[in-house]
């Protein structure tokens, strides 16, 4: 999708957002298993999802007991698409016909609740035809009930006729008179059934003509669901309209992950918001591992993405420009089908997108690029890829732990890390404590800023051999590093 496979999707929490959606009809379902991002020449149709989104928002707020109405009876519709495109060329039976009736049923009540809900409001793009004259080729008599049976004078003729056949069978006695009632019972029944035929040919071809109206009603009203679902999405995890922006910086204030706030929330812990403006060229995250990087960068994927597809995101404000494509390069990427290691697989992904990069305008980023080699090669060629990105055109974010990456004309971000615990009893605990010391938030820094040792604070904090500690320390003092911070 737009440059992420299905791994990368669920790795970002894509797959979890999408599977939240809960479409109310067959028709909402279909419309939910073709969403895919919208070009970038289509940014009047996402601006018309954002604009319905808001407006099915606004009715869960003013007009409820009629947005319910509206849910019930797209809960209530049948799917009939296959039996619409059959009357196109072939007989519809009794069934499909029933099929049929009671979906003009359905549809006559909801396109009622629709017309009162969108003189409220004035959908875009999204409308429903009536179909009441469809309804009367089902219901001539107008009585609006599901039941539906294939009639005419001439059947009823027939059918009486049959019926009375039929119980002079039960009362003859002679095998003669029983032949002859038992002929003329098969020719009243070959002939209902040629009436019954000529009845439905006349009804399939009676409404034919109405076909085009029902196919984008069925589409209209996948729409309309979809719409309500993204919506009721976006209320859920408080979802916000990005502003769309021509070119330039993604800007994405407090933004969340409803998978990872969810994994979180399993064990008892919360989700840090973080905010991230990223312009065009390339931004560098840096700060150790179990910092956070990854979630952040992995969340304003998700929300670039969610974007393009025309959902709210999740964050307190957004401004996103559409991009040609989405891609992410971390770690997950392999290739062992043509034999090659995580690092071969990254290098051979990189070389696809920069191919593009030199036409496109791409949202790219770089989870931990190259630490499938060695440190001094992986910090070479990551100084090396950022370089190139930061001449791109596109926004590009890369999240490393190397130093020396960043130049001065790099934005730079750095996760804030470690708040030290100040006492030794807090600071014997277990590893599962870390986290509550962790501050994941990202800081604007310099080129020069020097990275936190968060590495070795962790060690002290699980509470390392102090004979261990105490070398580690008299290595990075060594090295020109800082002892311990404290």
């Amino acid at each position: 999708m737009f440059g992420l496979d299905h791994a990368q999707q669920e790795a970002i929490g894509l797959t979890f957002v999408l599977n939240q959606l809960t479409p109310n009809s067959p028709f909402g379902v279909e419309q939910m298993r073709q969403i895919a991002p919208f070009p970038r020449s289509e940014q009047g149709a996402v601006l018309a999802c954002f604009d319905n989104i808001e407006k099915v928002i606004s009715l869960s707020e003013e007009n409820k007991a009629d947005l319910d109405a509206l849910c019930f009876h797209l809960m209530s519709l049948k799917q009939i698409r296959g039996v619409v495109h059959k009357c196109e060329h072939h007989m519809l039976h009794q069934v499909e016909l029933f099929e049929v009736k009671n979906f003009l049923l359905v549809f006559e009540k909801l396109e009622l609740v629709f017309q009162r809900l969108h003189g409220c409001v004035q959908f875009v793009g999204i409308d429903l035809e009536p179909l009441g004259a469809a309804l009367d080729i089902l219901d001539p008599d107008g009585r609006r009930i599901a039941a539906f049976v294939v009639d005419s004078p001439e059947l009823g003729t027939i059918r009486r006729e049959k019926l009375h056949v039929e119980a002079l069978l039960q009362t003859e006695k002679t095998q003669s008179a029983e032949s002859v009632f038992t002929t003329k019972r098969f020719e009243l029944v070959k002939r209902e059934a040629e009436e019954e035929s000529r009845v439905m040919r006349v009804l399939t071809e009676k409404l034919r003509p109405y076909l085009s109206v029902f196919l984008a009603n069925l589409d209209n009203i996948g729409k309309l669901d979809l719409t309500i679902a993204k919506a009721m999405l976006a209320l859920r995890y408080h979802g916000v309209r990005p502003k769309l922006r021509e070119g330039g910086s993604v800007s994405l204030q407090n933004m969340s992950n409803p998978f990872v706030a969810e994994a979180l929330r399993k064990n008892k812990q919360t989700l840090t918001k973080v905010s991230l403006t990223l312009p065009e060229g390339v931004t560098i995250i840096t700060g150790a591992n179990m910092g956070g990087k990854s979630v952040s960068v992995k969340t304003a994927v998700l929300n670039v993405a969610l974007c393009q597809m025309g959902f709210f995101v999740f964050a307190d404000a957004a401004e996103i420009p559409l991009f040609d494509g989405v891609c992410l390069i971390s770690e997950d990427i392999q290739d062992i089908g043509r034999g090659l290691s995580s690092f071969g697989a990254e290098i051979m992904y990189f070389n696809e997108v920069v191919s593009r990069l030199k036409s496109e305008f791409l949202f790219l980023a770089l989870d931990e690029f190259a630490r499938g080699t060695n440190p001094e090669e992986g910090a070479s060629i990551v100084r090396a890829v950022a370089s190139y990105l930061s001449e791109s055109g596109s926004v590009c974010v890369m999240t490393t732990h190397y130093d020396r990456v960043v130049l001065p004309e790099f934005k730079h971000y750095q996760v804030a890390g470690l708040n030290f615990p100040k006492t030794e009893g807090e600071s014997k605990r277990k590893l599962s404590s870390i986290a509550t010391y962790m501050d994941y938030n990202l800081i604007e820094a310099g080129a020069h800023t020097a990275p936190p040792r968060d590495a070795l604070n962790i060690c002290k904090l699980i509470g390392l051999d102090e004979d261990v500690l105490k070398r580690i320390g008299d290595e990075y003092l060594d090295s020109g590093e800082e002892a311990l911070r404290t």
